[in-house]
């Protein structure tokens, strides 16, 4: 009796198995997904008609700090299409998208950062790859002088800036079109290199919403490296302690309020220096810093002076005469 007991329990136990596993459905792909599944709408404006409209002037802001830190919330259907130029698979960039479009008939070419509140965005904005935005219900204005889309949120001194966008407004306003193409000529920077290049950085009419972020190229020294400059080790102002050597790009010791570093590229021309910026504890941060000439390519923005931001290691390159 014991004996058919269990075998009908065993029975019993695989067709409950058996059950749920013909129970188990195929997983939703659209749960993977963090941005839209379907149009956010077509293209009916330009990054350069957002950034006239919403960062040229602070006048009327919704959110307004000071002359460099301001934004306009948007109400109503905007659509722009940019291609990924850079985002944060280093760790130097944070929370950071930037697109660039350059449009084949007028030639006109522009860049906006979209900050988007999340720390590993590189695996779902891949170098490349075409994004299209709707800004409704989005802010548009500037950060440190720097155009961008985001939110405005309460910074830990109680500041009330652009910040980025919550990660699930990915879901509602941002369409990527098409799969990335590292051929696409948004990748290829801008040189800044020659002549030409480091007069355009001097003349101070350049410094406006317009001209910036821009994909580019500087090449120079780094002034921390020079002569005798390379084994002093520079004392923190907020750490109190004092830089290890040989020098890297972005010590711990040496951070800002901002978590960063600011290195100095020393130009061709003289007196020409453009910041290197680096966050502190990631793949950039750690690198030795060279002594010879070099070519830096990166995120450039300006506050007072310029400065550039690096998007992997690999935006260091050996210089080219």
């Amino acid at each position: 009796m014991k004996k058919i007991l269990s075998l009908l329990l065993g029975a019993c136990t695989l067709l409950a198995t058996t059950s749920c596993l013909e129970d188990i459905s195929e997983p939703n792909t659209d749960d993977f997904i963090i941005t839209s599944p379907t149009s956010v709408g077509e293209v009916n404006t330009t990054i350069r008609q957002v950034k006239d409209r919403f960062c040229a002037s602070s006048t009327g802001a919704d959110i307004s700090r000071n002359a460099s830190n301001f934004a306009f919330k948007v109400n109503e259907d905007l659509i722009f299409e940019g291609v990924i130029v850079a985002n944060d698979i280093s760790g130097n960039l944070y929370q950071t998208v930037m697109i660039r479009n350059i449009d084949a008939t007028t030639g006109e070419d522009q860049s906006i950062i979209i900050g988007i509140k999340n720390t590993c965005l590189y695996p779902y904005f891949r170098l490349g790859q075409r994004l299209r935005i709707n800004v409704n219900g989005l802010y548009v204005g500037v950060y440190s002088k720097v155009p961008r889309v985001g939110q405005p949120y309460y910074s830990s001194q109680g500041n009330l800036n652009l910040g980025p966008i919550l990660l699930d407004k990915c879901r509602t306003n941002i369409e990527l079109i098409g799969e990335p193409d590292l051929t696409a000529p948004e990748l290829v920077p801008e040189d800044l290199t020659d002549a030409t290049g480091e007069a355009w950085l001097r003349a101070s009419d350049n410094k406006v919403y317009s001209n910036v972020p821009r994909l580019a190229t500087v090449s120079g020294l780094i002034d921390e490296v020079q002569g005798a400059k390379a084994d002093k080790a520079e004392r923190g102002e907020l750490t109190g302690n004092f830089e290890p050597l040989p020098k890297i790009f972005g010590p711990d010791e040496l951070h800002d309020a901002g978590f960063g570093v600011d290195r100095t590229i020393l130009l061709k021309t003289n007196n020409s220096k453009v910041a290197l910026r680096t966050s502190t504890q990631n793949n950039i941060s750690f690198l030795p810093i060279p002594q010879d000439v070099r070519r830096y390519t990166g995120i450039l923005t300006y506050y007072d002076n310029w400065q550039i931001q690096l998007r992997d290691v690999n935006d260091i390159s050996a210089a080219t005469e």
